[in-house]
């Protein structure tokens, strides 16, 4: 065949088969959600000239929806891990998943494909995370038993959080302002059979006389996941010297209001002598 005849060739089979053929257009799927959650996906897409065959939704590489207009009934669901379809609810353009927890995290993707003659096929996807988030707040460990510190004194605390999907955040701060990242350890996190983390960080800061205020030091701990969740955790560090010098100011302030004390013992004691005759 020529090179005009395959050209005519091209031309004939554009035309059959279509150059504008079925065609996603749009997919909404939601960036984050909470576990629990019910969650609607939407495929929206044109056939242009194509008879549509079948639509189906995957996550990853697990398909969970089908819809296969010429099948009684057309929809079929699928199991895959943390989502659980609506049947009633969903249809050709719309997918409704109830109750979904953080195993649904990751690609999902709409794919529709076309009837004979083209068997034309188109495939758009989008991210999801299904936040879990962990059964409490975070907690500092490392200075239960040690009741003061003193400048120049190194600092060891630990903040951890418990298992969640994905895994907290932690940072700390002092008085509302960051510390430096070069204070801050962070150590590898535990993982569930579920895929849910712990977190865990390390404070580790060599105490200057800036860091106090009126001899106390007020630490905080900030777990956050993403937007969708910020808990916190305080202690606070006492200065030793503070702690010593306040006794003797509190010593010099007692004696000098000494003999005021006394003559409210004197007025008592003769109030009650009189009460007795």
């Amino acid at each position: 065949m020529g090179g005009f005849g395959v050209w005519m060739y091209l031309l004939l089979f554009c035309s059959v088969y279509g150059v504008s053929a079925l065609q996603i257009t749009s997919i909404f799927v939601p960036r984050t959600a909470r576990s629990g959650d019910t969650v609607r996906l939407t495929c929206n897409f044109e056939l242009n000239g194509d008879e549509l065959y079948s639509l189906a939704w995957w996550k990853d590489d697990k398909m969970f929806y089908t819809f296969i207009s010429k099948n009684e009934p057309p929809k079929a669901v699928y199991n895959a891990p943390g989502i659980t379809v609506d049947h009633e609810a969903s249809g050709l353009y719309e997918v409704i998943l109830s109750h979904v927890d953080h195993r649904a995290s990751g690609k999902l993707r709409c794919e529709v494909v076309a009837d004979y003659p083209s068997f034309e096929q188109d495939t758009m996807d989008a991210n999801m995370t299904v936040i879990e988030e962990p059964l409490k707040g975070p907690s500092i460990t490392g200075n239960e038993n040690r009741s003061a510190y003193r400048v120049g004194d190194l600092l060891l605390l630990n903040c951890s959080s418990t298992f969640s999907y994905p895994p907290t955040t932690l940072s700390w701060d002092i008085d509302g302002h960051k510390v430096s990242q070069e204070t801050v350890v962070v150590y590898p996190g535990e993982v569930d059979a579920e895929g849910r983390e712990t977190s865990k960080s390390g404070l580790q800061m060599r105490l200057r006389r800036e860091h106090f205020r009126q001899g106390v030091l007020v630490l905080r701990c900030i777990s956050t996941i993403l937007h969708m969740y910020r808990r916190s955790a305080q202690t606070t560090i006492i200065d030793a010297d503070h702690i010593q010098s306040s006794p003797r100011e509190s010593a010099s302030t007692a004696g000098a209001g000494s003999p005021s004390l006394l003559r409210v013992l004197l007025l008592l004691l003769l109030l009650l002598s009189l009460l007795g005759t």
